[in-house]
This record gives structure tokens, sequence and C-alpha cells, in this order.
């Protein structure tokens, strides 16, 4: 069986310990911020992770959650957990951005982690045809990882100097009824819907989307859904849109999608190998969930934007 695998985690590390080392490792290099002793910020962490699958503790989310909360040691923050699959990372960039708008929060930290690392996940996987082999070739490769966004409102970004890497313009989600395990066809009406409720935003300001980084891992499916999607909201899309899949690099890596896509599109956006300025960002959940995330960048590469 073929996985990828943390090198500095020993293999038999249990799963809730290294989905907890791996979600900790990741928001220590988010730049740690502390209030005054005047105003303390109000701190809110989503915690995402995957959905309920064999092999995986009842609870994940809230283990891990409970974990991150002792090993960080913070005052002033608030944990929510979301169980919700590949699309949680994303979900959760939403559940944040609620917080700071309606100021229940001044900083919010979005963190994704997954790990299928565990022989029980890895047969079932076998047996229900997802794991990809020499015999199977409408599998994935299953891999584990972390990410993590940290998520500011912009009259606190100023009064703390920091300078944003990039803007949460819009999110959108929507219920995809014909699932991977479903017998129906999947015409993509769910990503359809994700994808048009972006419409609003692109269109006003009239910036078609010219990157997007998702979550197709060779699965059947999931191509195809994309190919019905794309097409019922191709006016959404730059002509030369670039489309991005690195889990033919490092494998899927499930609930860590959303946060882990930011930083790819970071890098293109900062090293000027994006094709502009405007991202779209999709992932999708095993039973059926649905998102989309709007990121708008600096123009990097003016003559693309």
């Amino acid at each position: 069986m073929r996985l990828v695998r943390d090198a500095l985690l020993e293999p038999d590390v249990k799963l809730a310990d290294r989905m907890t080392e791996l979600a900790v490792s990741a928001l220590l290099q988010l730049p740690q911020i502390d209030g005054t002793a005047d105003r303390p910020l109000n701190s809110l962490l989503v915690v995402c992770t995957p959905e309920p699958r064999p092999g995986l503790p009842a609870k994940i989310a809230e283990t891990v959650g409970a974990a991150i909360s002792q090993r960080l040691r913070r005052t002033n923050l608030r944990v929510q957990s979301l169980a919700q699959g590949h699309a949680a990372g994303l979900v959760g960039f939403g559940l944040a951005a609620k917080a700071l708008d309606e100021g229940r929060a001044d900083v919010a930290a979005v963190v994704g982690v997954d790990s299928y690392h565990d022989i029980n996940t890895l047969g079932w996987m076998d047996e229900t045809g997802q794991l990809k082999s020499e015999v199977n070739r409408d599998g994935f490769f299953p891999g584990e990882g972390a990410g993590a966004c940290l998520l500011v409102r912009a009259d606190v970004a100023k009064a703390l100097r920091l300078t944003p890497l990039a803007r949460l313009t819009a999110i959108s989600t929507a219920l995809e009824t014909i699932t991977i395990n479903s017998e129906e066809v999947c015409v993509g009406e769910g990503l359809s819907a994700a994808f048009l409720g972006l419409a609003p935003v692109v269109e006003a300001a009239n910036q078609q989307i010219t990157d997007t980084y998702c979550d197709l891992n060779g699965q059947r499916y999931r191509s195809e859904e994309l190919v019905y999607s794309a097409m019922r909201a191709n006016h959404l899309f730059a002509p030369e849109v670039e489309t991005t899949h690195p889990a033919d690099c490092w494998g899927d890596v499930g609930a860590s999608s959303g946060p882990l896509f930011v930083s790819l599109a970071l890098a293109a956006s900062q090293k000027g190998y994006c094709r502009g300025s405007r991202a779209a960002l999709w992932a999708g959940s095993g039973t059926g969930r649905r998102a989309v995330a709007l990121l708008d960048f600096p123009a990097a590469n003016p003559e693309a934007a």
C-alpha cells in the first residue's frame, strides 16, 4: 500500500496524536499575535478534520481541538471543531470570516489536518476501491498533512501593523446529493451551485478567476463532476485559467486541503508564476459538501492579471 506520510513522525504514532502534532506544527508557523492589557484580543480557532470513517477515532475533531488548546494555552481563545472532510477547511474560512464580521472575534485561525496513516483506514480504502494500485486506477494515494491560515479584520491588521497577504473575498457552499458512493450518475449540480454562488462577486468587479486549486485526486467521479460544473460556470473563468491539483505530488490530504491550497496560491502570487491575481480554491467532501473560496492577491504578474 502506497501512502505519503510526514517524515518527522514515527510510523507507530497513533492517529489522533499524529493529527495533533501536524496541526500544532502548522499553527506555530503563523504570526503569534497577542493583545494588550487594556484590550486582549478575542481569538477563534477553527479545527477542521475528516468525516467519520473506519480507523478514525470517534469525535476526532473535538479530541484534536482539545489537545491543541491545551498545547497552545492561549487566553481568550474559543475553539470550534468541524469534521466535514475535504471541504472542511474552506467551510472553516466562512465560519471564521463570519465571526470576524460580526465582531465575535478579532483574529481567527483555521487549521485543517488529516491523515490516512492507519491500517484499518487503508484496509477499508482497499476493500472499497479507493486505494490506487496497479490493479485499481480509479483510486488515490492517501497522504497526511496540516495547513493553517490566520484571518484578521482590516482594522485589527492595521492596529497590529500586519501586512495582509491576500483577501478572502467570498465563500460559497452547496450540497451534492449524488455522492461518490451513489449508483446514480453525478452531473455536478452541487459543485456548479457552489461555483455559481460566486457569480455576483465576480460579475460585479468584472474580474474573472485566473487560477484554481482543487482536490482532484485521480478518482473518475471527481473529474467528471468538474467537467459538468465547468460547463455551467465557464463564464466565471478567464480563457486560460490555470488549474492546479496537488494530490498528484503530495497525495490526497483530505481536510487539510483548503488551508494548504492557500499556501500554494500565496507562493504562486508572490513568486509571479500565477496566471493572475484572483484564485478559486475548491474541494468536495465524501458526504456531499462542496465549497469554493475566492481569494484576491496583489497582482504579482501584471501582464497576466
